[in-house]
């Protein structure tokens, strides 16, 4: 690891992650400090931080940001739902409030470095700093940190990048004895559910008008069944919803259309797709990313079934990009999801779909 100073500012959530970053960070030379991010306004969790934080001998610093992660975050997914679309919460979490407010933090504390347990790598190519796929398949979380901004990769460290998540556990029971901290389990999913199903979660917090029964339709438009409100539904999905006993069609979701509180089926071929037109999209370095689209390969999920092979990318004159698929089709894709772009094992770019094109 280069040094540019001995401090590094950790993103400390009191699990075994980031526990391990603090110590990892340490042995190598640097003088780690933590900072919890207060996100959902949790004593509890603020009690765990501190534990761990004082288990580890370090320095904890609090930042209350559970108003900007309501506005940020917990808005904008309700409303995505609300509008028949699926937003991905960690994708937008990590550049608007995680990676961002702990660099305003260090900058605070006049530190250079920033550190998280992300299961990712940075690498510098081309003059320019890459997130890189982790060591670990099953925890890689590069598909997560597409939007954060090049000038934070640039400054961060992440010790957990090659190594697996059973090598973390042993590590920390092995060598620091940390047995507690390395069997503890790690919280899965999405941090604001607070213990309800997703679904739960959207009936408990949209508006009830935008969940309330309506008509499942074929592909032609024909009615042959009944949700319980679009807001539940994404596609490839197919349970939630009945259909008429004579349907011939196929019982998977391939959209929604809100204006009309009705949900789109059809048979599974249905799903894939070649051509896709993303909002909001970003490349690291724009010349490689367009001179090199027919390597790229694009992932629409942090694991499983994504699409093999090269695309062909076109910005329109209003500044999304189309993107076609040359070798493969992309399955059971809906707006609101990120895209997010890999050349080699490199994050080289991604963006939110727009539109899902079906020929």
């Amino acid at each position: 690891m280069t040094h540019y100073g001995k401090e590094v500012l950790v993103a400390l959530s009191g699990g075994l992650d980031s526990a391990a970053v603090v110590l990892f960070l340490r042995e190598a030379g640097y003088r780690p400090r933590a900072l919890f991010l207060d996100m959902l306004d949790s004593q509890a969790a603020r009690e765990e931080a501190a534990v761990t934080a004082s288990a580890l001998d370090t320095e904890l610093t609090v930042e209350p940001c559970s108003g900007l992660f309501r506005t940020e975050i917990l808005g904008y997914a309700l409303d995505e739902h609300a509008k028949g679309r699926t937003p991905a919460p960690c994708s937008r979490c990590n550049p608007r409030i995680k990676w961002r407010l702990l660099a305003q933090a260090a900058d605070r504390l006049g530190i250079y470095h920033i550190a998280t347990g992300h299961y990712v790598d940075t690498v510098r190519h081309g003059g320019h700093t890459y997130f890189r796929r982790g060591a670990d398949p099953a925890k890689d979380q590069s598909y997560y940190l597409w939007d954060v901004p090049e000038s934070l990769a640039e400054r961060a460290l992440l010790p957990l990048g090659n190594l697996t998540k059973a090598a973390v556990r042993d590590i920390l029971k092995e060598k620091y004895g940390l047995t507690e901290l390395a069997e503890r389990r790690e919280s899965m999913g999405v941090c604001f559910l607070g213990g309800l199903r997703y679904g739960e979660f959207l009936r408990a917090h949209l508006p009830a008008e935008s969940i309330r029964p309506g008509e499942v339709v074929d592909l032609s438009g024909n009615v042959i069944g009944r949700h319980e409100g679009y807001p539940l539904y994404t596609a490839g999905q197919k349970r939630g919803f009945s259909l008429d006993v004579d349907a011939s069609c196929g019982a998977a979701v391939i959209g929604i259309d809100a204006a009309r509180n009705r949900v789109i089926v059809g048979p599974d071929e249905a799903l894939h797709c070649r051509d896709i037109i993303l909002k909001d999209w970003r490349a690291v370095c724009p010349e490689e990313f367009f001179g090199h689209a027919g390597e790229l390969r694009i992932m629409v999920r942090g694991i499983g079934r994504n699409p093999q092979g090269g695309c062909r990318l076109k910005v329109a004159e209003d500044g999304r990009l189309h993107v076609s698929l040359v070798q493969d089709t992309a399955w059971a894709l809906i707006a609101g999801q990120p895209v997010v772009f890999y050349l080699g094992d490199r994050v080289v770019g991604g963006g939110i779909i727009d539109e899902v094109l079906r020929h």
